[in-house]
């Protein structure tokens, strides 16, 4: 099967599974469901029922058939094929992250009241997993650490993955137990966010370096 039909197919399922359970819960939502939360898990934003329990289904499809499409998007020099499985699976787990959040909002929709735990340990997993393939990630346009010295120097974009990967798991673990142990699903979000937050200035300090040292790319 066509690589990018599996993945709209992916995101049609999810969509499919997600719809159902929206089905299961509809009748009793509110007539007004939070469609965002602020840090501390309370909802700042609301729609009518009939459309706020569908968004996240249509984001579900969108993100199907947006990473269905970008790899034939993708310019050789850059090509998202080089890395092929390793895209799949971080667009694969994406969707089912989305629909997995899904879920837990809606569920939380009757009390207007999302447990920071639950979704702070969900964003947590995210970043672990996505940070986890990191390493594994080719210079591309569309996926990864995408700064302006991750681009130009393929030295730089391959160390820094590299170093996010490396630290991405223990930063996820670190912030899982934080929220664990505090409750503080902000800190522990950010804890977990380490390793991505800190490539971007590793790259521009890997940048600077490599170029003060050229010899030291080789």
């Amino acid at each position: 099967m066509n690589p990018n039909l599996r993945l709209f197919l992916v995101a049609v399922a999810s969509t499919a599974i997600a719809g159902a359970y929206t089905a299961t819960v509809y009748p009793s939502l509110p007539a007004q469901v939070p469609v965002h939360f602020n840090a501390a898990g309370q909802p700042d934003r609301f729609e009518p029922k009939e459309s706020g329990a569908l968004i996240t289904l249509w984001i579900i499809l969108g993100m199907g058939v947006m990473f269905a499409v970008l790899p034939l998007l993708s310019p050789k020099s850059k090509s998202i094929e080089d890395f092929r499985k390793t895209y799949d699976i971080i667009a694969i787990g994406t969707i089912l992250f989305t629909a997995a959040i899904h879920v837990v909002v809606l569920n939380s929709a009757r009390g207007n009241e999302l447990n920071p735990t639950v979704f702070g340990i969900l964003i947590c997993i995210l970043f672990g997993f996505l940070g986890n393939f990191m390493g594994k990630v080719t210079p591309n346009y569309y996926v990864g650490i995408r700064t302006p010295w991750t681009l130009e120097s393929p030295v730089v974009w391959e160390r820094t993955h590299r170093f996010a990967a490396k630290i991405s798991v223990a930063s996820a673990v670190a912030g899982t137990l934080i929220i664990l142990t505090t409750g503080n699903a902000v800190v522990g979000i950010l804890g977990a966010s380490l390793a991505l937050l800190a490539a971007v200035p590793y790259s521009y300090f890997l940048h600077r370096k490599l170029e003060h040292s050229p010899d030291s790319a080789a």
